[in-house]
C-alpha cells in the first residue's frame, strides 16, 4: 500500500511527505520520483544515502534550484547527469557542470535548452565533438557560434549547424514579414521548406505574380461580363 501511495501523483503532499521517511528504499524511491512531491520533501531526500533516491531528486522538476545545486556536487555520475539535464538548475550550476570529467555530462549540459549562451559559447569548442553537436542543435546557442559551427572539422557537427542555422534565419525572416506573406511563408515552413530566406523569398515573389496574375484574370472575366 505505501508504495502504491508513493507513486501516486495524486497522493496528497502531506502523505508523500510521511512516506519519505519510511525504512523501505523502494517507498523512498517512488516518493523521490513522483511528479507531485513537494520541494522541500525532495530536498530532505536529496541527503538519502540511496543513489537511486538522489538520481530521482535530481530529475525531478518539483526539485528547487538550491537543490540541484548541492546535488551537482554528488560523487554519483548518474546523479550530476540528471541534475545537468533538469530545467530547474541554475545557470551558474550548469556552467560548473559543464567542465565535468564525465563527457556524458558535458553533453547533457550541452544539450539543456536552459543553458547559458556563455557556457554553450564554450562548450561549442569542445574536443568532443558529441559536445559541439549537442551545442549545434540547442537552441540557446548564439547565432554566431551556429555559423562557426558550419565549418566544424566533424561532418556531423558541420551538416547539424548548417541545418539548425538555416531555421534559425527562416523563422527570423518569416517574423520580418507583412501579411498576406508572412502566411504563406509560415505555411510552407511548417510543410517542411528548408531553404535559405533568399529562396524562399523567391517562392514569395513567384507567389505574388501568380495571385497578381490570378487577379488581373478575374478582373477581365467580370469587365466582359458586364460588357
Amino acid at each position: 500500500m505505501w508504495l502504491q501511495q508513493a507513486a501516486n501523483p495524486n497522493t496528497a503532499p502531506v502523505t508523500l511527505n510521511a512516506l519519505a521517511t519510511k525504512p523501505d528504499d523502494l517507498v523512498r524511491r517512488s516518493v523521490a520520483d513522483n511528479p507531485s512531491t513537494p520541494p522541500e520533501t525532495l530536498n530532505l531526500l536529496a541527503a538519502d544515502t540511496d543513489t537511486r533516491i538522489r538520481v530521482n531528486v535530481a530529475r525531478n522538476h518539483n526539485t528547487q534550484p538550491e537543490t540541484l545545486t548541492r546535488l551537482a556536487a554528488d560523487t554519483n555520475p548518474d546523479v550530476r547527469i540528471r541534475v545537468a539535464g533538469n530545467p530547474n538548475t541554475p545557470g551558474q550550476t550548469l556552467a560548473a557542470l559543464s567542465t565535468d570529467t564525465d563527457y556524458m555530462i558535458q553533453r547533457t549540459v550541452a544539450n539543456n535548452p536552459f543553458t547559458p549562451p556563455a557556457t554553450l559559447t564554450t562548450l561549442s569548442t569542445n574536443t568532443d565533438p558529441h559536445v559541439r553537436w549537442f551545442a549545434a542543435t540547442n537552441p540557446s546557442t548564439p547565432t554566431e557560434v551556429i555559423v562557426t559551427l558550419t565549418a566544424d572539422t566533424d561532418t556531423h557537427v558541420a551538416h547539424t549547424a548548417t541545418t539548425t542555422g538555416r531555421t534559425n534565419s527562416l523563422h527570423t525572416y518569416v517574423n520580418t514579414l507583412t501579411e498576406p506573406d508572412r502566411g504563406y511563408a509560415r505555411l510552407l515552413v511548417n510543410s517542411g521548406f528548408s531553404g535559405w530566406p533568399n529562396e524562399l523569398t523567391t517562392l514569395l515573389h513567384s507567389q505574388r505574380t501568380i495571385s497578381t496574375t490570378q487577379h488581373a484574370t478575374r478582373t477581365t472575366h467580370r469587365t466582359g461580363k458586364n460588357d
